[in-house]
């Protein structure tokens, strides 16, 4: 089933009501990894594999198969593609980020103590990307049968005029103690919006006029829609880890989270023929930046058994990740009217602290070795996504009371799969495939994630190593509205537009190392 979400943000709320949902938790929730370029062309399936640093946020056992000291660095090309269709009209999105997936350095501390079963004791510290938010889309299209700033007057009905107005209250009372939302006080301030005949509280919209008993859309408007979000959430370790015999590797990391994500969205509208606008109105553009900033902690611990003839097990656990967040929000509004007439109002900058539990993962793999020819590998993790948890740390009680419970109905436990392929032709050079399979969180709604990925490598003597790893996002399609829908008393309702939005991704990753 397909969900039809809404591509601007939710700050139809009012102010005395937290604009994070579950959709946010969920977000900063999920892991589509990233690591090596070797990891990532292997569809990061090395659980039972180890011996590579961009795994260690996987299994930190993978630090325990090194016998030699590295430090490894991967760099990221990422691009995204999003094919928009809204009211007949297609629109193509390009996106372009260059980063780092992957750093890391392990140094062996002991090895070959012929006294001790202890094998191998290794540290090490890492960086590993685990999601990224970069994307840009767009819509625009023309239409004379709704309104996003209809859909403002409609939910800001019942709150009287006299509490919206910069000018008589101040710049900041009507944004933080009308009730109304930001978008709704920077409206009425822009002249986008006026009351009903002998009404205070009950709105018309600059895009309509009043037609006898009814009030309509005055005439055809062009809409455009652009959003563009960055940012990532990387995680860095902190690993022990050991070799016991040659036939069992260990490891135990402690891993802090940063997350950084930024939203800008720009909405507006413009009459095709302004003279049909009872209100002079030519067009708006209303600008909504924000940007979440985090920190989070957990550990894992992981294993990997080598019961011999070339067969590997590998398992790990993560504890749940204790995130705290910060968001930042402003919003802005421009009009201009056909006598001329400009006006452009900024809203104060908002901020809210939560904070997010977001749940365990369990990771089992099996893989075989092939002597020095390559491997096979197969990976499953499991995550319980219904055990996400929002609280709130601004107040003495939880206003995420019902998010927690909409989480618990709404999100289910996953199971991912990721296989992986790695074929050595000569001494030299490897040669890689992957794929990986992230279940869609949501019970009834959403969609499942799938990746395909190859690579190669080249080994120059016992030192240098150079990996290049390609993975693609299969495309997946969503609809979606820019504004709600409304219901006006003894009329027919209004149905926002529905587009279609589909996203696609590719990921070049080149990593080198040195072995000493």
């Amino acid at each position: 089933m397909k969900k039809i979400i809404a591509l601007t943000t939710a700050v139809m709320l009012t102010t005395f009501m937290t604009a994070q949902n579950r959709y946010d938790a969920l977000r900063y929730s999920q892991n589509f990894y990233e690591g090596s370029a070797k990891s990532i062309a292997m569809g990061n399936a090395m659980t039972s594999i180890g011996g590579d640093l961009g795994i260690i946020s996987i299994n930190p056992a993978s630090a325990g198969v090194y016998r030699y000291s590295e430090f490894m660095l991967t760099t990221t090309l990422a691009h995204t593609l999003s094919e928009t269709s809204y009211l007949s009209n297609e629109s193509d999105e390009g996106f372009n980020r260059l980063g780092i997936s992957s750093i890391g350095y392990v140094n062996a501390l002991k090895y070959r103590n012929k006294m001790s079963s202890l094998k191998g004791l290794n540290f090490s510290i890492s960086m590993n990307k685990l999601n990224n938010y970069n994307s840009r889309n767009s819509a625009r299209g023309t239409t004379a049968n709704s309104s996003w700033l209809s859909s403002v007057a409609y939910n800001t009905n019942g709150i009287n005029s006299a509490e919206l107005d910069i000018t008589s209250l101040g710049d900041t009372y009507p944004f933080y103690q009308s009730g109304a939302s930001w978008r709704s006080v920077l409206a009425w301030n822009a002249n986008l919006l006026d009351r009903l005949p002998d009404s205070n509280s009950e709105y018309m919209a600059a895009t309509e006029n009043i037609n006898g008993n009814s009030i309509i859309i005055g005439g055809p408007l062009d809409q455009r829609f652009l959003r563009e979000t960055t940012g990532g959430l990387s995680e860095y370790d902190i690993t022990i880890s050991g070799n016991l015999n040659d036939k069992l590797f260990f490891g135990f990391s402690l891993g802090v989270q940063s997350l950084k994500y930024k939203d800008w969205q720009s909405y507006g509208e413009s009459a095709v023929n302004t003279s049909l606008f009872d209100s002079k109105f030519k067009e708006f553009e209303h600008i909504y930046r924000q940007t979440t900033t985090g920190t989070g902690i957990n550990a894992k611990a992981g294993i990997i058994f080598t019961p011999g003839n070339g067969l590997r097990l590998g398992l790990s656990l993560s504890t749940p990740t204790y995130m705290t967040l910060r968001d930042e929000w402003r919003e802005s509004i421009y009009a201009l009217y056909n006598d001329n007439y400009d006006v452009s109002i900024n809203s104060p900058l908002g901020s809210y602290e939560y904070t997010i539990v977001s749940p365990a993962k369990a990771n089992i793999g099996v893989s075989y070795i092939f002597g020095s020819r390559g491997a096979l590998s197969f990976d499953y993790e499991g995550v319980n996504y219904a055990g996400i948890r929002m609280n709130d740390t601004e107040s003495g009680f939880n206003s995420f009371d019902n998010e927690n419970e909409s989480i618990k109905n709404d999100f289910k436990n996953t199971s991912n799969i990721r296989m992986g392929a790695e074929f050595r032709p000569t001494n030299s050079l490897s040669l890689r495939a992957g794929y990986s399979y992230y279940q869609n969180p949501e019970k009834n709604y959403g969609y499942d994630t799938q990746f395909i990925s190859c690579g190669a490598g080249i080994r120059v003597g016992n030192g240098f190593f150079a990996d290049l790893g390609i993975q693609k996002r299969v495309s997946n399609s969503e609809e979606f509205t820019l504004y709600n829908d409304i219901a006006l008393s003894g009329q027919p309702a209004i149905t926002a537009p529905v587009g279609k939005s589909t996203y696609s991704a590719w990921k070049v990753l080149a990593t080198i190392g040195f072995r000493f």
